[in-house]
C-alpha cells in the first residue's frame, strides 16, 4: 500500500511541474557585455538556438525542462522529468534573468539531472531512476561560442549599425534646443532598439535618418535600402534575422555529454542497475541557413551497463554489459521557421557481455533501430523507435511522448 501511496505522491509531484512550465509568464532577459565578446549590438534571445535544436539533441541535453513519457507500447513504461540547476534557478528567481549569468553559471546550464517512475504493464510502481549528465563539450551553446563571437564581432552589418548610431549621436548632440535634443534621443533609441516600425515613427524624423544615411550611402547601404525599400520594418527585427542566422551556424556544431543513471528494486532503494554512458552529436552538411529544408546529424552513444545476476540469489550487479550505437539523424525542418518538425533516426547497436553468459546466451549481439520523431505542437514530439534483431529476425517497437518547456521567452535587452 505504502508503494502506491509514494507513486501517487511523485505522480503528482510531476504533474505540478508541468502544470507550473505551461502556466508561466514571459521573462524578459536584458543584455549585458558577454564575457569574450567586445561587441556593442543587441543581441537576440537566447532562446533561438534552443528554438532550432533538433528533437534528438534536446533528448541529449535538455536546455530547460522535459517531460516524457517513454516505452508506452512497452512492457516496461516510463515516466521521466529533466531538467538543468540553471533553469530550476532561473524558474524560481526571474532577476537572474541577465545574459550574464547565462554565461556565468554556464556550467549548471551544461549540467542535466532526470528522475523519474518504472511502470509494469499494469501502469503499478516498478521502481524508480534518477541520473545525471554532463556537456564535456558544448560548442552549441550561444553564450560560449567562440566562433559565434568571432562572427558577430566581423559581422559587416553590426558593424554597419555601430557606425550609423555614431553618426545619429553626432546629429543628435548638434541640436541646440534641449527639449528638441531629448525629444529626437527618444526617437533615434526606439529607431534603434524598439520594435516599433519605421514609417510609424515621426515624419520629420525619417526624412533626417534618410538624408544620413543618403549622404553616406557607400558606408551604409544595407541600412539606406531598407529604409528606402521596406520602412514597415524596424531595425530591431532585422537585426533578429542577422543574430538568427549568426547562431544558426553553431546550430550543428559538436556536442559531446557524459552520464550517469540507475535504477531501483520496486519493494526496496537498492539498484537494479547503473549506466555510465557518451554520446557525441554533430550536424553534417553545414549549418540551417546553407541547408534550410534538412540537414544530417552523426549521433554515436555508447554505454557501460552494471546489471543484476539473477543467477545469483542476493540482489547484485555482477553483470556488466558494454554497448556502441552509431546512427544517423535525418532533421527536416521548415524552410521559414528552420524548426524541425519531422526526423528519421537510423542506427545499428552491438552488445557485448563482459561477464558469465546465461544458458543459451550469445556473448554478442547486433540489431538496428530506426527512430521516427513527429513535432505535433511546438513543445511536443512523439518518437515511434523500432528495433529488429536480425539473429531472431523479431521487430520491436516503442511509442514515447516528449514534452520540451522553456522557462522564459522574450528578447535580450541592453541593460544601461
Amino acid at each position: 500500500m505504502k508503494y502506491h501511496v509514494l507513486q501517487a505522491l511523485v505522480g503528482l509531484g510531476l504533474l505540478l511541474i508541468l502544470n507550473n512550465c505551461l502556466a508561466q509568464e514571459s521573462t524578459g532577459i536584458k543584455k549585458k557585455a558577454v564575457a569574450g565578446d567586445s561587441s556593442t549590438h543587441t543581441v537576440k534571445d537566447v532562446l533561438t538556438a534552443d528554438s532550432l535544436a533538433s528533437g534528438n539533441t534536446k533528448d541529449v541535453l535538455t536546455s530547460f525542462f522535459q517531460l516524457a513519457f517513454n516505452k508506452l507500447t512497452g512492457p516496461d513504461k516510463e515516466l521521466n522529468f529533466s531538467s538543468n540547476p540553471f533553469a530550476i534557478m532561473l524558474k524560481s528567481d526571474t532577476s537572474l534573468a541577465v545574459d550574464t549569468n547565462y554565461y556565468k553559471y554556464r556550467v549548471l546550464r551544461n549540467t542535466n539531472f532526470g528522475f523519474g517512475l518504472k511502470l509494469d504493464s499494469s501502469y503499478r510502481f516498478n521502481g524508480f531512476s534518477s541520473g545525471v549528465t554532463y556537456a564535456l563539450i558544448n560548442k552549441r551553446d550561444s553564450s560560449t561560442s567562440p566562433k559565434l563571437f568571432y562572427e558577430m564581432r566581423h559581422n559587416k552589418f553590426y558593424a554597419e549599425v555601430d557606425s550609423f548610431q555614431t553618426k545619429l549621436t553626432a546629429y543628435t548632440l548638434s541640436i541646440k534646443d534641449l527639449n528638441t535634443r531629448k525629444q529626437f534621443n527618444q526617437l533615434v533609441n526606439a529607431f534603434l532598439s524598439k520594435d516599433t516600425a519605421f514609417n510609424k515613427l515621426d515624419s520629420s524624423f525619417q526624412r533626417i535618418v534618410i538624408s544620413i544615411a543618403q549622404a553616406n550611402k557607400d558606408s551604409f547601404p544595407t541600412i539606406l535600402h531598407f529604409l528606402l525599400k521596406k520602412p514597415s520594418y524596424n531595425l530591431e527585427k532585422m537585426k533578429r534575422n542577422v543574430q538568427d542566422s549568426l547562431k544558426s551556424k553553431i546550430s550543428n556544431d559538436w556536442l559531446w555529454t557524459l552520464g550517469l543513471s540507475d535504477t531501483t528494486y520496486k519493494d526496496q532503494f537498492f539498484f537494479s542497475n547503473i549506466v555510465l554512458r557518451t554520446e557525441l552529436i554533430k550536424g553534417l552538411f553545414g549549418d540551417t541557413i546553407t541547408h534550410p529544408g534538412s540537414n544530417f546529424e552523426l549521433d554515436v552513444k555508447s554505454c557501460l551497463n552494471f546489471l543484476d545476476d539473477s543467477l545469483v540469489k542476493t540482489r547484485n550487479l555482477r553483470r556488466t554489459l558494454f554497448s556502441v550505437e552509431p546512427g544517423i539523424n535525418w532533421v527536416i525542418r521548415s524552410r521559414n521557421s528552420r524548426q524541425s518538425w519531422l526526423e528519421f533516426k537510423f542506427s545499428g547497436s552491438y552488445s557485448h557481455n563482459l561477464t558469465t553468459l546465461y544458458p543459451g546466451e550469445n556473448r554478442d549481439s547486433l540489431a538496428f533501430n530506426g527512430t521516427l520523431r513527429v513535432r505535433i505542437i511546438n513543445n511536443i514530439w512523439v518518437p515511434l523507435t523500432i528495433r529488429y534483431d536480425p539473429r531472431s529476425g523479431n521487430f520491436l517497437g516503442f511509442l514515447d511522448i516528449k514534452l520540451n518547456f522553456s522557462s522564459f521567452s522574450g528578447l535580450i535587452k541592453r541593460q544601461p
